[in-house]
């Protein structure tokens, strides 16, 4: 019982030292590339609506199974405009396009970040505002990852002594699996903010809160149903 009760608090100290690491690791994530992400995204979202340089379709892709796909398109122009352009779905643009089409291109800071065709106007995944999003999501997730390590080393230095009192042991706690899906909801948010080319806050809280929502509103429907049956 005494070796298991320092292989127990090794666990523990590892655990502890992994939530500190966690932590101070999202704070950078937070303070240097989230900051500068979201700057440049809003400054390309400021930035004057210019026309595109002409450039023609040569080839393209425009594929979905359902659980993703491959969306470009390879254009022929100018210099900085040339070559395969990946966008991020079908969208407004690419879903219209055929061979021998004539688009425009938007260069921003040498960046491919737009594609237009007749009047309409669709973003490539060089765009800026793919980023804030991503960054906003790991930054918040390494913390909350920490917190629930910190959690869990605690739990085992108690379950620890209990166990060694001769008391029976309870499984995780309902705050430790609270804890355990507010992360997995925060990165969830983080990957859904970062697709949808979301660079607002506020957004990333708007689609954290809807994602919590579904889950826990999924959570109590089978926690009803379960009920139901044991009883």
């Amino acid at each position: 019982m005494v070796g298991g009760t320092w292989e127990a608090g090794r666990r523990a100290w590892g655990l502890a030292a992994l939530a500190l690491l966690l932590v101070l690791g999202g704070a950078a994530v937070l303070a240097v590339p989230y900051r500068h992400s979201l700057s440049t995204a809003r400054a390309y979202e400021a930035a004057p609506a210019t026309r595109g340089v002409p450039a023609v379709v040569r080839k393209l892709e425009d594929y979905s199974n359902g659980h993703g796909g491959t969306y470009w398109v390879e254009v022929a122009g100018p210099a900085s405009v040339s070559g395969r352009i990946v966008l991020g779905d079908s969208g407004p643009v690419l879903s219209r396009l055929r061979k021998g089409d004539r688009i425009g291109v938007v260069v921003w800071h040498g960046r491919r970040t737009d594609i237009t065709f007749d009047g309409r106007v669709q973003q490539t995944v060089e765009a800026p505002t793919l980023n804030p999003g991503l960054y906003l999501g790991v930054g918040l997730s390494m913390p909350a990852g920490g917190v629930l390590a910190l959690y869990i080393a605690v739990w085992l230095r108690r379950r620890t002594h209990e166990q060694a009192r001769g008391r029976a042991a309870d499984g995780f706690p309902l705050t430790g699996k609270m804890i355990a899906g507010a992360c997995a909801v925060t990165v969830v948010s983080g990957i859904a903010a970062s697709d949808a080319h979301e660079s607002d806050p506020l957004a990333f809280v708007g689609i954290w809160l809807t994602v919590a929502l579904i889950s826990l509103a999924v959570w109590a429907a089978r926690h009803r149903i379960r009920n139901r049956r044991s009883g």
